[in-house]
């Protein structure tokens, strides 16, 4: 995932994904979460109710089913099942 990681990081969100798509949306998160932080400190209010509202049993169930198809993705590429990444 540091590659993966890198490349979103530089903006390169394409080659991000086909390197390792966990590791692209784990990389935008912690943007969105710096994102978030800085609202807090700028302006004094949380954005703790947003997340409330969006974390719950079936997103965490959706985030494990995409770690697992992600890396299900990536042992077929590496097995040269699919042609790229």
């Amino acid at each position: 995932m540091t590659t993966s990681f890198a490349y979103a990081s530089k903006g390169r969100l394409l080659e991000s994904f086909a390197t390792q798509p966990m590791g692209c949306l784990l990389a935008i998160a912690c943007g969105m979460a710096l994102v978030g932080s800085a609202w807090t400190l700028v302006t004094g209010r949380t954005v703790w109710p947003v997340y409330e509202r969006l974390w719950n049993a079936r997103a965490a169930w959706l985030i494990g089913l995409v770690a697992l198809l992600a890396w299900g993705y990536k042992v077929a590429v590496m097995r040269d099942w699919i042609g790229f990444g």
